[in-house]
């Protein structure tokens, strides 16, 4: 792999997570961190999800997703309830709190987005969309292989 791509792409790494502010403790504005808030924004998006998918899905550590699970539901935010007949495996639900919480999230991020975005032209928003949609589409027709 050529050195000087991998240093391109390591550089807008950088950039676009501190353009997103995702370092900051509170995400957002929340009271959660970047992590916590995907956990529970993904819970809100796949209700019954258990903790084994959604370290698939995030592609996150157990353990560290299992602390962030611990501390949700300590706050009242989920709630895990036994797969009857299986072996431990319990399917993740948000509580009437958490979805709220996740809503904000929601709600917040996309008026994150609009800030960030209000004095760019429409015909560059429309190329940074391109763009964007071409490096999902490449970075997942990468991992199919």
């Amino acid at each position: 792999m050529n050195e000087d791509l991998i240093k391109k792409i390591r550089r807008f790494n950088r950039y676009y997570t501190i353009w997103l502010d995702v370092l900051n403790k509170e995400y957002l504005g929340m009271s959660f961190s970047w992590p916590e808030s995907r956990v529970l924004f993904d819970i809100y998006k796949n209700q019954g999800i258990n903790a084994t998918e959604l370290c698939e899905h995030l592609n996150m550590d157990k353990s560290y997703v299992s602390r962030i699970l611990a501390k949700l539901e300590k706050k009242g935010f989920i709630t895990r309830k036994l797969v009857s007949g299986s072996k431990g495996i319990k399917k993740l639900y948000l509580t009437k709190t958490g979805s709220e919480e996740a809503k904000k999230i929601d709600w917040n991020g996309d008026q994150q987005i609009s800030e960030k975005l209000k004095n760019i032209d429409q015909e560059d928003c429309d190329r940074l969309c391109e763009a964007m949609e071409r490096i999902e589409h490449i970075l997942c027709k990468n991992d199919e292989k």
